[in-house]
């Protein structure tokens, strides 16, 4: 289903509305540069390798080389707020962070699972004249992996995603997303970010892309919806269809 967001509450809640697949086509032909968060639009990075095993393999590299980590970091479940935490105990733990969680990243990639929808809408989008990047806070060893995995990496021009050792670089700062719309030459106004999460439609909202949310969960919806998206979608297929 493909819902429209118009109007706003006093707490920043939206009235949802259906779109047709006429008015999503009309949303989709002004689209000249698509940009695509990876885990979810693209697929579930840690569907094989779960998120907590990879939090707690990170945990043990950075105890091994000498962090201290405090109790609340080991109850992270999210190897992403484990990464961010490392920016706190000294340069080269925060270095060190960035290499393994990379190459656990990587290694989540051989048993990623690609969305639905996800290859036929990247297809489709450059069948019909679009620019595609990738904008992840996974690394960008992960991304490619994957893209290679599925024969997508022919698809995508730039893959804007985490390689610095700087965890505040990450959405929702919109680094990594001007970092994509400059390297394509991109007016924002003409591009669409499809991400499932509030960071990305907040940095969307900051970039002024049009934020799509992709609602995989149901509880996803007003979430997104508080975030800012202008649309959600809650299959990927629909977009896909929506430019075949």
């Amino acid at each position: 289903m493909v819902r429209r967001c118009v109007g706003q509450s006093s707490a920043r809640g939206w009235v949802m509305e259906n779109l047709d697949a006429k008015s999503l086509q009309a949303v989709m032909s002004k689209v000249k540069y698509l940009l695509l968060d990876f885990d979810g639009p693209i697929c579930d990075i840690f569907a094989g390798l779960p998120a907590p095993e990879v939090a707690a393999r990170l945990r043990v590299a950075l105890e091994e080389s000498g962090a201290e980590l405090p109790g609340e970091v080991h109850d992270m479940d999210d190897p992403l707020e484990v990464f961010k935490f490392s920016a706190s105990i000294g340069d080269r733990l925060n270095v060190l962070a960035l290499e393994i969680l990379a190459e656990l990243e990587v290694k989540a990639s051989e048993t990623a699972r690609l969305t639905p929808g996800a290859s036929d809408l990247m297809r489709n989008a450059r069948r019909n004249g679009m620019s595609i990047a990738i904008v992840s806070n996974n690394s960008v060893a992960a991304v490619t992996a994957f893209l290679e995995r599925e024969d997508l990496n022919g698809q995508v021009s730039y893959i804007s995603a985490r390689s610095a050792a700087d965890p505040s670089l990450m959405k929702p700062n919109p680094h990594l997303l001007d970092q994509a719309l400059s390297y394509l030459g991109a007016d924002p106004s003409s591009a669409m970010l499809v991400g499932d999460s509030v960071t990305d439609m907040e940095v969307a909202t900051l970039s002024g892309v049009v934020a799509v949310g992709f609602a995989n969960r149901p509880e996803k919806v007003k979430r997104l919806a508080d975030a800012g998206a202008d649309h959600i979608v809650t299959d990927m297929r629909e977009l896909a269809a929506s430019l075949a």
